[in-house]
């Protein structure tokens, strides 16, 4: 070995034994970024993940090399207890809404008081792994702080070290994303609530830096209507004519009462297990109503403020976050504005929670509700069951404030007792299910749907007791999908003889609507393809609405002819069924890289009769998110109420 090898050699073991501890902590969060690969299905990640991982590490941290030991070794492991919170936060996230946290996210943290019971529930028993270096290194990091600290003529040399790891990093990162742009194209840095390009290329702190990147240029873009109102106008006034207009004014003059049911899933529905029914009242309400067995839940991270915010506005969520917070302060011209307009007397929302829950205190005056009962206004919490009131006792304090009311009026109900975990009182869990059967959180799903169904039972026959179902319009839906259980479990449940795939899992994710006229007219079951954004223009049909000062993307169910609905976020933008096929974009954005499933056989089939669907489903939801972003219903609506 020559003597210039050698010198080199004996600096760079010079330097390791100096940075053991900055070392030491990157190389355990490199593994604990791994970890969360590996935790949430990605895989162990590319060689080009992990190196991107430890770029953007090593960027963040070289800067504490410049101070004395005890300075920087604290500084060191606060860095790690950092991003290891990040990374649990990220993993507990993914587990309940299949995406990363994302930072309009951030602006909901207030909510996770109202559901800690589920955050709980997410932990998994190898979660501790992402702090379990802190036994090992703390002790030993406190040997190493009580070292002297570096001689001030070192401190030069220092920060020649760290701009030269700033200059390898800054490299190694801009060509790992210049190679991904080559191989994924411009659609890899965009949508990253939907889109895994960059979280299984670069990593998940990569991801974050160009989410808050992604962030910041939106909001300090300036974003306006005027190049895409013209074509918004006449979109419209096209969507306007759909259908011939069957039973156009069935209801007119009649109340409406909706009820919204958590977490309902149309799998449930109709269907027993030993023998006992698991919905037995809306079993015998589809009976005499108008039943949609092929209708999707469409929401994106708002949850069950999204399925709100859909079926009264006919709008498609936010691509992050909730539009109940991130977009309050907007104009709408949600279906409460338009009942008032056309006759109503009043428009009343019930849910038996705090109302600063999902911002429900600011949202619902912007649609026009005249008043919110909860749990500090209106409602008493004679009967706490899980997040709050009890299903049954908010049917029965439902019931009491509808007789108070001059007709017509609306009123719409959000339950609560069904919520994720589905823990119920023992004394609630009337199911008999032998233990061991199915997982406990799938049976306590099953429980919980069923208590809700008990607890529908009793307010349908208040309806029928105080005559208000005779003369109501009653819509009764499920929000959104149920999670926490095992794919064994449906796939048992339903008796299935292939496990399920991505295909399968979304078909799934349909929920029940009911629409139940005076006297069950006109009842039946209808199989149109459609979802939450279609019952606000199916309601605007049966009330007699004049719809030529009406926005709104979906499609009347009792006039469609092909049923559509679009997704965001839960599957990849541009993923969409249809009555004959359901297309499932890749989270890279290509249209040739998804897939498209014929629904009777659910075989993949070609990809070319999906392209006009894929498509519109993108020019909907962008031209959403655009009218959202601009608040642009008061441009292209003259008179919005």
């Amino acid at each position: 070995m020559s003597w210039f090898k050698k010198i080199n050699l004996h600096l760079l073991l010079g330097w390791v034994r100096t940075n053991q501890d900055f070392l030491i902590i990157n190389l355990v969060l490199v593994l604990k970024v791994v970890f969360f690969s590996l935790a949430v299905g990605l895989g162990v990640g590319t060689f080009g993940m992990v190196m991107a991982s430890a770029a953007v590490l090593l960027i963040l941290s070289c800067g504490f090399t410049c101070l004395p030991y005890r300075a920087r070794t604290w500084l060191l492991l606060l860095f790690d207890a950092v991003v290891s919170v990040v990374l649990l936060a990220d993993l507990l996230f993914f587990r309940f809404f299949h995406s990363v946290i994302s930072i309009p996210v951030l602006f909901e943290a207030g909510q996770v008081e109202g559901v800690s019971s589920s955050v709980v529930n997410l932990f998994h028993k190898w979660d501790f792994l992402l702090f379990a270096d802190f036994v090992v290194l703390l002790p030993y990091f406190i040997l190493l702080s009580h070292k002297q600290p570096q001689p001030p003529s070192r401190v030069r040399r220092r920060l020649v070290q760290v701009a030269a790891i700033l200059v390898i990093c800054v490299l190694s990162l801009s060509f790992t994303s210049k190679t991904m742009a080559a191989n994924f194209g411009k659609n890899a840095y965009i949508g990253l609530n939907w889109n895994n390009t960059v979280l299984e290329n670069m990593g998940i702190l990569n991801f974050h830096l160009f989410d808050l990147y992604n962030y910041w240029k939106e909001s300090h873009a300036s974003q306006s209507l005027d190049n895409d109102k013209q074509a918004l106008e006449q979109w419209m006034q096209s969507h306007r004519q759909q259908g011939p207009n069957k039973f156009y004014g069935l209801a007119k003059g009649k109340n409406l009462i909706v009820v919204q049911m958590e977490a309902l899933q149309g799998f449930a529905v109709g269907r027993s297990i030993n023998g006992q029914e698991i919905t037995p009242n809306l079993n015998k309400l589809i009976n005499s109503s108008m039943y949609f067995d092929n209708y999707f839940t469409q929401i994106g991270e708002g949850n069950t403020s999204d399925a709100e915010f859909m079926d009264l506005n006919s709008l498609y969520p936010a691509p992050n976050g909730s539009v109940y917070i991130m977009r309050s302060n907007n104009t709408y011209q949600s279906l409460p504005w338009v009942l008032k307009n056309n006759g109503f007397t009043g428009s009343y929302v019930f849910h038996g929670n705090t109302p600063e829950f999902w911002n429900r205190d600011q949202m619902y005056p912007k649609e026009g509700f005249d008043k919110f009962y909860n749990l500090k206004d209106g409602l008493k919490l004679d009967e706490k069951l899980g997040m709050g009131l009890s299903d049954e006792s908010l049917f029965r304090q439902v019931t009491s404030n509808l007789t108070q009311f001059k007709p017509p009026f609306f009123s719409f109900t959000i339950t609560l007792s069904a919520h994720y975990p589905f823990v119920l009182p023992q004394d609630k869990q009337t199911l008999n299910i032998p233990k061991g059967q199915y997982s406990d959180m799938f049976v306590n799903y099953l429980q919980a749907q069923h208590y809700a169904d008990q607890a529908l039972g009793e307010f349908l026959d208040a309806l029928k007791a105080q005559g208000l179902l005779d003369n109501s319009v009653l819509v009764v839906y499920g929000d959104h999908f149920g999670t926490g259980w095992t794919n064994q479990d449906i796939q048992k449940f339903l008796g299935m003889d292939q496990p399920l795939n991505d295909y399968t899992s979304h078909e799934l994710n349909k929920v029940p609507l009911l629409i139940h006229l005076p006297g069950g007219n006109d009842a039946g079951v209808n199989h149109i393809t459609g979802g939450q954004m279609d019952l606000y223009p199916t309601l605007v049909n049966l009330f007699g609405l004049d719809k030529k000062n009406l926005f709104y993307f979906g499609r009347d169910l009792l006039n469609e002819g092909d049923g559509f609905a679009a997704f965001r976020v839960y599957a990849p933008d541009g993923s969409f069924v249809t009555n004959e096929i359901f297309y499932l974009a890749s989270k890279d954005g290509i249209f040739e890289h998804g897939a498209a499933y014929d629904r009777k056989t659910g075989q993949k089939v070609d990809l070319k009769p999906a392209e006009n669907g894929y498509k519109e489903a993108r020019w909907e939801v962008n031209m959403s998110d655009l009218i959202l972003e601009t608040n642009g219903l008061p441009q292209l609506i003259p008179k919005i109420h």
